[in-house]
């Protein structure tokens, strides 16, 4: 099977640098903080162990049009938290805040739009009109997806970590998992 090389994925990690740079403005302007994406750091793995840490939480992102697949982000659990509070006009403070529905309905919208911008992004960068399904969230709390099967069976993964800041309540990583499928599709629109 043929591997993922070094300049595929920094291919990948440069148009993700593109696309979640901009979904970091749509972030800041829904929270009304500022909230920076660095430059991120791009490796490709066979497997990835945050899947199945329990302090994380897992954001689908179904493409439905443009690209066939979906690719998957990784918050922690505090970050997302946090997010969702704002979201929901607090200051920020998550002390005693639990995952529950309304938590989850919060992070999923800010998640949808954030989302949304990088497909708009991707399909400036691509030429191609590209289009995702409203993201879905696997949390401790509750699970609403499977992990597709191309992240976690042992084919290649490319991995983009970027270094999250928002105001001062934020200082973290948001990572970004691409399949092999989708990194082939997305090069192979590039090339065009």
């Amino acid at each position: 099977m043929e591997m993922i090389t070094k300049e595929q994925a920094d291919a990948i990690g440069e148009i993700a640098n593109i696309c979640t740079g901009n979904a970091a403005t749509t972030l800041s302007l829904m929270l009304g903080r500022p909230t920076n994406i660095t430059t991120p750091k791009v490796d490709v793995l066979s497997n990835e162990e945050e899947l199945s840490r329990d302090d994380r939480i897992l954001v689908k992102v179904p493409y439905t049009k443009g690209l066939d697949g979906t690719n998957l982000m990784i918050l922690k659990e505090d970050d997302a938290l946090i997010i969702a509070n704002l979201m929901m006009f607090g200051d920020g403070t998550i002390d005693g805040m639990q995952f529950d529905e309304l938590t989850l309905s919060a992070i999923s919208e800010a998640m949808n739009q954030m989302c949304g911008t990088i497909a708009t992004s991707m399909a400036t960068l691509l030429d191609e009109p590209t289009d995702i399904g409203f993201p879905l969230i696997n949390s401790k709390y509750k699970k609403t997806f499977e992990i597709p099967d191309e992240l976690c069976n042992g084919t290649d993964i490319v991995k983009v970590t970027f270094h999250l800041t928002l105001g001062d309540l934020i200082d973290s990583e948001l990572m970004q998992l691409y399949p092999k499928s989708i990194v082939k599709q997305i090069l192979k629109q590039e090339d065009k």
